[in-house]
């Protein structure tokens, strides 16, 4: 498993309600994506930074997803220069709520 963490710092303030919004428009465009278990899709309202998180069967999956045109489209999306790193995941663990 490869794990890959987003962030990126908006260019102007948005509320919790239009992320939440954007991340719904953006939802149906993850649910085939070769490879990928899970997105997080997460917001800090206050200092106004999106966060992702996604959870992908192998690195290779996860790299063929993140290249240029992905940083494209968070310019051209939230005005986000986005910082985007990716560790091997050795173990996941549902919690009873899962």
């Amino acid at each position: 498993m490869h794990t890959v963490i987003v962030k990126y710092p908006l260019a102007e303030p948005r509320s919790r309600e239009q992320m939440l919004a954007a991340f719904k428009a953006a939802e149906g465009q993850f649910a085939s994506l070769p490879g990928l278990v899970r997105k997080y899709f997460a917001y800090d309202e206050t200092a106004h930074c999106g966060h992702s998180v996604y959870l992908f069967t192998d690195k290779a999956s996860a790299q063929a997803f993140f290249g240029p045109q992905f940083a494209e489209t968070m310019q051209e999306k939230f005005g986000a220069e986005p910082e985007v790193f990716g560790v091997d995941t050795l173990l996941v663990i549902d919690g009873p709520e899962a």
